[in-house]
């Protein structure tokens, strides 16, 4: 059994941390190495041992982790759907679980960062990103497909419908942290979705 530098890590995950934070607050490119070095209280160059590509291999490092993270909260199971009226609501629940990452302050501060640096992002990680969220798509797609109870989404219309919810559900969380920026899931960004979850579901019930 290999053994954990478990220093070493400890190590890497507070300059990781502190990057992240220094990122959220006051951007990327103002935020330089001598900055997150001194705020770590490590010695000038120890963070070119853990990150030898420096500044951009910890923002690679914070957009990993943070969408790996979001993503595992992100699953899908639908259980006794009898009605559209059932899938609605665990459609609802569904939105609210993922919302729920942004009260991690971590979670948040690296979807914050992903979303402003995006620019920054080299081609390779852009196509991840993509490839990330169809993913996401496919994991909606076959929860649709799979569900139990009487009411059924055919499975020829279920990806499409996947693509078109997790549309309607970045729209309003883009809408909400970066132009409102706001936190809150309150009873307006409900009142909004619910209706466009009706208006797809009653095209599958056509």
């Amino acid at each position: 059994m290999m053994k954990t530098d478990s220093k070493g890590d400890a190590q890497k995950e507070k300059i990781v941390r502190i990057a992240r934070e220094m990122f959220a607050t006051n951007g990327f490119e103002a935020t330089t190495t001598r900055k997150i070095n001194q705020e770590a209280g490590i010695a000038e160059g120890l963070m070119y041992y853990y990150f030898p590509h420096g500044k951009r291999q910890i923002l690679d490092t914070v957009v990993y982790e943070g969408v790996m993270a979001r993503l595992s909260t992100a699953k899908f199971s639908f259980r006794n759907i009898n009605s559209s009226a059932d899938l609605e609501d665990q459609l609802m629940a569904c939105f609210e679980k993922i919302w729920a990452n942004f009260s991690d302050e971590q979670l948040y501060q690296s979807f914050m960062i992903t979303i402003r640096e995006r620019p920054l992002l080299s081609d390779k990680q852009a196509n991840w990103l993509l490839d990330t969220l169809d993913a996401l798509a496919g994991q909606l797609s076959d929860g649709l497909i799979n569900m139990t109870g009487a009411f059924h989404v055919p499975a020829e219309q279920a990806p499409a419908l996947a693509q078109v919810l997790l549309a309607i559900f970045q729209k309003l969380i883009y809408d909400q942290l970066l132009i409102k920026n706001d936190r809150q899931l309150d009873g307006s960004l409900k009142s909004a979705l619910r209706p466009q979850i009706q208006l797809l579901l009653s095209q599958i019930e056509a």
